[in-house]
């Protein structure tokens, strides 16, 4: 090796001599830069070791320690390392290059001992990247110690050991020439619905989180966070989706691609209680996003709980990552690894994952489209979507949430099993009934007609013929679109068979992306769904139990990690999951500049209502009747239309009256009765007696907001129900009568509701009498 071979990495000779138990370390700072011949001569010139007597114990193998004067990115180094290491018996390490940050020279020295150390028993080359703290001031923190550091700071010492010193020379010439020669980085084509993705998010002008999804969870008991990350770290090394990162030609016509690094670093961060407010946290977080070209697209952020929870150490935990590389199901797959490498001390046994994105890519390339297209060309397209009315003045997204009771939740999956259907389909059933009814309400005092209303639904991607796929990390959830026909007369049962079926058709095109899907579709005319339905996939954890037999053994305790919401491509996104407890929580993400927080919420709040309604009805019931028996009261949406005076980001206005069903129609047409309270009647007033009401008519009360509201605000609720052809009556007590005649009137003169006034002894019994012998209306 000479000066000329060498000349483009200078070295600085630090020590050559002992690993244990301590380092030969210089009193003082390195000397000036030495060339590779220096470095050579010195190891020539090292005297050989004394052979072993009971006098003199064994020394450690030497080793030689030298600090690279260039800069190299890690990514360069960890490959140099390894390609020097690929023919070494024992094989390259996992930790081959190590970055540490240190303070003073105190910090450096420690670092410096600390790899001395790890060259015995260990690999023969290792290397670590240092880099100076920076100080309170935000300077960069950079220490006069006249060190004169390269790269703002940034240190490179590389240590050879085992076999002859004279050996260390030919392994730092081995090294340069990797250096000089670096290989080409394994790259991987991006899948169709990849690179749909990609096209979304590359170049945003204003990053608002968008196809970054949180998952969170609260971690009862210790939690230690040097053995957290090391965790992570080992399931980076075993997992090539997180060390893999996109890239692309900025004016070039090629796709995006993804590039495959050698090593990556998972970013885990720690806060203390009171730092900061979750929800704060939660968005900041989101609006943060990802450097795309960067690897390690999830990242780990820890909250302490408060120092005095009553049931010991808690911690709410926090991934991050972006929908492109990785979907829910593949985040709660590493997540089992994670837990694994935990309870081993942070290192997961076993080699890379196989199959892995390159198998995926690599079965994709050899799917024909021929049959998709087929498939996707006999879809009838969607003539009714959400209607949207696009307003600029509105930024940002918006999040709302409700929930079903276990309870509930139970109910309606054994009510959807009785069918041969699932909760997802009955999900997609009361999205299927909200876009009918939009519909129809853009069409007023028209007859009601059949429509195809049109919307997307996701599937897990994983059912496929690939070997080994559900325990595939990947970008493998897609969203698809489906189509139904709804008529006035469809009953609930019949849209829910109708949509299973949609979507059984759906799994032999799992890994057909939404474009190219619209694209196959004949007469689409560029109308898209402009909504998702989504019911969170999971994998089988067979292995779950055991994890937590595990954990518990260590005193730990992990909930179920619970989603925080995305923002998709689509204005409003409908999520279900169940959480710890068994309910099902639904949660809307919308864009606001397409759809307003008030349309948003009411989507939502009558999503939910439907599906508790769904176990009662009965399955005669036709899709008209089952809208005017739920949502009676409950305005359809004016899609895009801001409220009048509302800053948008609040929360939508109480409406001035509000309908409360306390009993269901016993058959379509029976009707109505509807009960105005006294303004000091307590809401539990009423409830009771409804339980011995002898009617078949629906039973409910009128509840003002406020005092005394006029009659044209009761409009938004009985008008659906008074445009409708069943008989409506309106009870008032005494008192109310004016009131109620001043409703009454709102009615249509020739089918106007009957007004009842009760005495101060009235009940409903007699009321149900009185209304027995009316004729029904035509």
């Amino acid at each position: 090796m000479t000066n000329r071979q060498f000349s483009s990495a200078p070295v600085t000779l630090l020590v050559a001599g002992a690993p244990a138990p301590e380092p030969c370390l210089p009193a003082g700072r390195p000397p000036g830069p030495l060339d590779a011949g220096a470095v050579r001569a010195a190891l020539a010139g090292a005297a050989p070791r004394p052979r072993r007597t009971p006098e003199r114990p064994a020394r450690a193998p030497e080793f030689v320690l030298v600090e690279l004067h260039r800069r190299y990115p890690p990514e360069a180094l960890r490959a140099a390392l390894r390609s020097v290491l690929a023919d070494d018996p024992a094989g390259p390490a996992a930790d081959l290059l190590w970055q540490r940050t240190v303070d003073g020279p105190d910090g450096l020295d420690r670092v410096l001992v600390e790899l001395g150390r790890s060259l015995a028993g260990g690999p023969r080359l290792r290397a670590v990247l240092v880099e100076e703290a920076r100080d309170a001031t935000g300077d960069g923190g950079r220490h006069d110690s006249g060190s004169g550091a390269p790269d703002g700071g940034r240190r490179l010492f590389v240590g050879v050991a085992q076999g002859p010193l004279a050996r260390a020379a030919g392994v730092l010439e081995e090294l340069r020439e990797a250096l000089a020669h670096p290989p080409e980085p394994v790259t991987v084509p991006t899948s169709a619905l990849q690179r749909e993705l990609l096209r979304q998010v590359i170049g945003e002008s204003e990053p608002g989180g968008r196809h970054v999804e949180q998952l969170s969870w609260n971690w009862h008991g210790p939690l230690d966070t040097e053995r957290f990350t090391a965790a992570w770290q080992s399931v980076f090394d075993h997992e090539t989706v997180l060390r893999a990162a996109f890239d692309w030609d900025e004016h070039g016509p090629d796709d995006p691609w993804m590039v495959l690094h050698e090593h990556a670093v998972p970013e885990v961060t720690r806060h203390r209680h009171g730092a900061a407010e979750w929800e704060d946290l939660l968005a900041a977080d989101r609006r943060r996003g990802f450097d795309l070209r960067r690897p390690a697209l999830l990242r780990a952020t820890l909250v302490d709980a408060p120092p005095d929870a009553g049931e010991g150490p808690a911690t709410r935990v926090l991934l991050t990552y972006h929908h492109a590389m990785l979907d829910g199901w593949s985040v709660r797959l590493l997540l089992q690894s994670f837990y694994r490498a935990y309870l081993t001390g942070g290192v997961l046994a076993g080699g890379q994952r196989r199959p892995d994105l390159r198998d995926h890519a690599r079965w994709l390339s050899g799917q024909s489209t021929d049959a998709a297209r087929q498939f996707w060309s006999t879809r009838p397209p969607a003539t009714a979507v959400l209607p949207l009315a696009p307003d600029p003045r509105r930024r940002g997204s918006g999040r709302a949430r409700r929930r079903l009771t276990p309870y509930e939740a139970v109910r309606l999956r054994g009510w959807a099993a009785a069918w041969g259907a699932g909760e997802s389909s009955a999900l997609q059933a009361a999205w299927a009934l909200l876009l009918y009814r939009a519909e129809q309400t853009d069409r007023p005092r028209r007859p009601a007609r059949a429509v195809r209303v049109g919307f997307a639904v996701t599937v897990s991607g994983r059912g496929i013929p690939l070997d080994g796929v559900e325990r595939l990390p990947g970008a493998l959830r897609n969203p698809l679109p489906i189509s139904v026909r709804v008529q006035p007369g469809t009953t609930v049962p019949q849209l829910l068979a109708a949509l299973r079926d949609g979507v059984l058709d759906l799994a032999a095109y799992e890994w057909v992306s939404p474009g190219q899907a619209h694209r196959w579709t004949p007469g689409a005319r560029g109308q898209r769904p402009n909504s998702l339905v989504v019911l969170e996939h999971q994998p089988a954890a067979a292995h779950h139990l055991r994890l937590e037999t595990d954990l518990a053994a260590h005193g730990i305790h992990v909930e179920s990690p619970a989603p925080a919401g995305t923002l998709t491509s689509y204005p409003i996104t409908l999520a279900a999951h169940y959480d710890a407890t068994g309910g099902l929580v639904l949660t809307t993400t919308h864009d606001r500049a397409l759809l307003a927080d008030r349309d948003a919420a009411e989507l939502l709040d009558q999503s939910a209502h439907l599906l508790r309604s769904f176990p009662d009805l009965p399955s005669g019931l036709g899709t008209t009747e089952v809208l005017r028996s739920t949502l009676a009261g409950q305005p359809a949406p004016r899609l895009g239309e801001p409220a009048a005076g509302a800053a948008e980001g609040t929360e939508p206005a109480a409406p001035a009256v509000r309908l409360d069903v306390l009993r269901r129609a016993a058959h379509p047409g029976a009707g109505w009765v509807l009960l105005l309270p006294p303004p000091d009647a307590p809401h539990t007033r009423y409830p009771g007696a409804a339980r011995d009401w002898p009617g078949p008519q629906a039973l409910g009360v009128l509840r003002p907001a406020g005092d005394d509201p006029p009659p044209a605000a009761y409009r938004p609720v009985l008008g659906p129900l008074l445009e409708s052809r069943a008989p409506v009556a309106l009870v008032a007590p005494p008192g109310l009568g004016a009131t109620a005649c001043g409703i009454a009137r709102l009615g249509s003169p020739a089918h106007p509701p009957l007004v009842v006034l009760l005495d101060g002894d009235g009940d409903l019994t007699a009321v149900a009498g009185l209304l027995g012998g009316l004729p029904r209306r035509r």
